[in-house]
């Protein structure tokens, strides 16, 4: 590599660095006096930090001049030093100057949008000449003295447009998020959070890849900006954790990387991320991809809300559904779309009736009729519960319950009996001052669905035609048993037989009075 080369080099390097300087000090001077503390603060920040890059700069240049100019090593000495040396303060000078030339126009200051441009445009020019002295750097090793000539050349091509004026391409309002920002540099981690908020976003900063973890474990974010190279804990590994963690896995998150990163960003597309932005952030592109991210979100989101609301939907059906029929009848229903009809051996049939209540009706209103009878049945309904009954349907002041029709009890005469003893003795404490008698019979009776549009769910047979008739042919404020209901209580109740009752349509019936249980 010739003297002249690394001249040159450093020439190109300077060029553009002397020019944000100087046209940050412009912009200082006009805008000390007409602009807020915090709009000159970051022009001070440009200004600073174009004076410490000449400095790294003219470092650099220096320390290669003392190698042997010949050596290829000195050749890709410049790219990868020039490379690690600039690139993150240029990231944050083309950000910053991108949000002040956006806060100049809304402080009516449009005067400083191009000096602000132009800034913009050295800073950005400048990175891709870095990136590319880098590319071309990576082949200093033979024919030195053609590569260092065809080398030169491309750069002055590389520069010769730095200055060219660019249509500023203004920016619509993207959808809003709550967005967290992970970068190791303060600088970066401020240019872009700014950015973010001029877009219209909540934003949050992470230092680091541990920071960024422990906040969202408490916050909920709709993005995440993650740095690919952090120290203790790289933007790879974070992602890894996020999707390895079933409550964050499905928050979306894009890859901020240096062009030659390329690769690792492909490893962390594979990994689950949605995206990628390359530094420097160009504006339209950051819009972009944040708004697609955030599309994605939003419709996994409602997405989540609507299976949420037919899970919610599935379960009142399904409670409506056991308010209507048993819980074996329900699955029944459900796996087939039918109930069959089948026989039942030995089922207990139970009824209840009002005494009187016809007449009781006559004289009071309905509201008042229908509020007695709503707490007449929640008590029965509670007691059926209680003494494993299966409650079947109410017809007016008429209360119907099996026992061991669908679950199997041990005697279900008895829990029916021990039911109706509580039945009696229960509805002299409610409000309604009513009276009650019950009625009981067992034997075989056939179950099932009936209709199609409103699903019923009942039993048939003379098992129970004959409990109702034992019920309406009843003592009043007693439980009264058929004969062969008796037999199965005899030794388990104290009772009085009433004789062959004359019963229409099943001729003479014996009956017997149940007094209570014997202990």
């Amino acid at each position: 590599m010739s003297d002249a080369f690394l001249s040159q080099v450093g020439h190109e390097l300077r060029t553009p660095l002397n020019a944000i300087t100087g046209y940050s000090e412009i912009l200082l001077e006009d805008a000390e006096d007409r602009c807020p503390d915090d709009f000159v603060s970051d022009l001070r920040k440009i200004h600073t930090s174009s004076k410490q890059l000449l400095v790294v700069v003219n470092d650099i240049l220096q320390s290669l001049q003392t190698e042997n100019s010949e050596s290829p090593g000195s050749l890709e000495a410049i790219g990868t030093q020039v490379r690690y040396a600039l690139r993150t303060p240029l990231h944050s000078i083309i950000g910053y100057s991108e949000i002040l030339a956006e806060e100049a126009r809304e402080l009516g200051q449009a005067s400083l949008v191009p000096d602000l441009r132009k800034i913009h445009d050295a800073g950005q020019r400048l990175l891709t000449f870095v990136e590319d002295i880098r590319n071309l750097t990576r082949h200093g090793a033979g024919g030195a003295r053609s590569k260092t000539r065809g080398a030169h050349e491309q750069l002055r091509k590389i520069v010769s447009s730095f200055f060219s004026e660019t249509e500023e391409q203004p920016l619509s309002k993207p959808r809003c998020g709550t967005l967290l920002v992970v970068d190791d540099n303060e600088m970066n981690r401020d240019v872009l959070s700014r950015r973010l908020e001029r877009l219209g976003h909540a934003v949050a900063v992470a230092e680091n890849g541990r920071k960024a973890l422990e906040l969202m474990a408490h916050e909920k974010f709709d993005l995440v900006l993650l740095d690919m190279m952090m120290p203790e804990m790289t933007g790879d590994e974070v992602l890894r954790r996020l999707k390895a963690d079933a409550a964050l896995r499905h928050v979306p998150v894009i890859m901020i990387s240096a062009l030659d990163e390329i690769d690792e960003v492909a490893k962390c597309i594979e990994m689950g991320a949605e995206d990628y932005l390359p530094k420097p952030f160009n504006p339209v592109l950051l819009k972009a991809r944040i708004e697609a991210c955030l599309e994605k979100m939003q419709l996994r989101d409602r997405e989540v809300t609507h299976l949420r609301q037919i899970e919610a939907e599935k379960k009142r059906s399904d409670e409506l559904l056991h308010v209507i029929f048993p819980s074996v009848i329900v699955e029944e229903l459900k796996t087939t779309q039918e109930v069959k009809p089948r026989r039942y051996e030995n089922v207990a049939v139970l009824f209840s009736d009002v005494v009187g209540f016809t007449s009781y009706c006559e004289d009071r209103r309905p509201e008042e009729v229908l509020s007695l009878l709503q707490e007449l049945t929640e008590l029965f309904e509670e007691l059926a519960v209680r003494h494993d009954l299966e409650k079947m349907k109410t017809i007016g002041d008429a209360f119907m319950a099996t026992a061991g029709l669908l679950k199997p009890v041990r005697n279900p005469v008895l829990n029916c009996v021990k039911c109706g003893l509580a039945m009696v003795s229960g509805v002299q404490r409610l409000s309604s001052a009513w009276q009650v008698r019950v009625g009981i019979h067992t034997g075989p009776v056939i179950a099932g669905v009936v209709g199609h549009k409103k699903y019923l769910f009942d039993i048939w047979g003379d098992t129970v035609n004959t409990a109702a008739r034992v019920e309406s042919n009843g003592v009043n404020s007693a439980v009264n048993v058929s004969k062969e209901a008796w037999n199965h209580i005899a030794d388990h109740c104290h009772g009085e037989s009433r004789g062959l009752v004359d019963v229409k349509g099943k001729g003479k019936l014996e009956m017997y009075r149940v007094d209570g249980l014997k202990m």
